[in-house]
């Protein structure tokens, strides 16, 4: 059923002003066609950087996010050696991962510990091969060829019919068809979340971490995806031994597996030719030929070879109904934009519990269309962040000087670079 009304958000940009400045450096969003030029987007990423820590001979950086999901904290961590590319969890070796896990528990614990925040996350975003006109413009992976996560904090969301600076409800019905479609009002989710459910049941043992964590019979699918409750806060689940090695890396490589194999199923878009044309950024920019290749249109496969494809890999009958329509407008380039394939598909997978109890949901959501969608959006919120908005020079000397005491900590508890 889908509710009358939905949470909505709407945060202005917020500058980070660094220690011992009077004004804060010039910065701007990162877009997708920016991440194809590693040595500038890193770059850019500079005046942001809380703090570098060296994680298994590899720079992570904490950063500052310029256009933030919430009123309070909100940071991102990502891995910034400029001749790396990393665009998903997949591709991070274990020990990295492992490690990585206790920077998140660590920056997760200072957020959980402010008064105003009643909820903590941690999530990412994925859809590397999603490149074209339409897919660049907004939503999914921001910075496609380095993997990073989100984390931050919300305060309680005002009650139905109240507001507050930052936050309100508003009518389901007045939404834009793409935002309704990612709060639930789709035929996609079900069919989709049954095939990653699927999926996930075959990766993981009886007996391993995974499903002692995670028990595939207490997954559930509704509107915005596949889900399941824990009992435990997300600092405990993120030390866990081996949380990455075991649990969040192979859910990963599950996904970039089901998405690969349902665009090759649905189109001749060829996956693995995409991967090698990225990782030449890792020794500089693309030349045109490269870049026409990422953007190219792709072509459709004959409709009765997609329906053998499917019933050949065992794949839910009403995941074909659902989604051979955008795909084809896509392919076909017809129709409104709002209603294409986002090539490549993509995903967002994101933890969300209490800050002060051990409780919280894992979260995975589909993405089938270009727009907007996120982790955010997986949750069941409505992000606007105005372009043409900044915070006060009061408020931002505020959180800046709440984020310098998380670089003071993340310093004392890492050795930085």
């Amino acid at each position: 059923m889908l509710p009358d009304k939905i949470p909505q958000l709407t945060i202005p940009l917020s500058p980070f002003l660094q220690r011992g400045e009077t004004k804060p450096k010039p910065s701007k969003r990162i877009r997708p066609e920016d991440a194809l030029d590693l040595r500038s987007s890193i770059r850019e990423l500079e005046p942001s950087t809380l703090v570098t820590i060296e994680n298994a001979n590899s720079a992570w950086s904490v950063v500052a996010v310029y256009s933030p999901y919430s009123p309070d904290v909100h940071v991102m961590v990502i891995e910034t050696s400029v001749d790396r590319y990393l665009p998903g969890p997949e591709r991070i070796p274990d020990a990295e991962g492992n490690a990585l896990m206790e920077i998140w528990a660590s920056i997760l614990e200072f957020i959980s510990e402010r008064e105003q925040n009643a909820t903590i996350h941690v999530g990412y975003n994925w859809s590397p091969r999603a490149w074209g006109i339409e897919e660049e413009k907004t939503g999914f992976q921001s910075i496609p060829t380095k993997w990073h996560a989100m984390l931050w904090g919300w305060p309680p969301f005002p009650v139905t019919g109240e507001k507050t600076e930052t936050a309100e409800w508003v009518e389901f019905q007045s939404l834009s068809p793409s935002i309704q479609r990612l709060m639930g009002k789709n035929t996609y989710t079900e069919p989709f979340g049954q095939l990653i459910q699927k999926r996930l049941e075959k990766a993981f043992p009886e007996g391993s971490q995974f499903v002692e964590l995670f028990p595939p019979w207490d997954w559930k699918i509704d509107g915005r995806g596949i889900y399941v409750d824990f009992d435990l806060s997300i600092m405990e689940i993120l030390k866990m031994s081996e949380f990455f090695s075991q649990i969040l890396k192979p859910i990963a490589i599950v996904l970039e597996q089901v998405m690969r194999e349902l665009t090759e199923a649905l189109t001749r878009f060829e996956c693995g030719l995409i991967d090698n044309i990225l990782v030449k950024v890792e020794k500089g920019s693309l030349d045109e030929g490269d870049l026409q290749t990422l953007r190219q249109q792709p072509e459709m496969r004959e409709i009765d070879e997609v329906r053998k494809i499917f019933e050949e890999r065992d794949y839910p009958e009403m995941l074909l109904q659902a989604i051979l329509e955008p795909v084809w407008h896509r392919c076909m380039e017809e129709g409104k934009p709002a209603d294409w394939w986002r090539k490549g598909f993509g995903y967002a997978l994101v933890l969300n519990g209490s800050s002060k109890e051990a409780s919280g949901k894992l979260r995975i959501m589909p993405g089938v269309f270009v727009g907007p969608g996120g982790v955010v959006e997986a949750q069941g919120v409505v992000l606007r962040r105005p372009e043409d908005r900044s915070i006060s020079k009061t408020e931002m000397k505020r959180k800046s000087r709440v984020l310098w005491e998380l670089a003071v900590k993340l310093q004392a508890q890492f050795e930085e670079t």
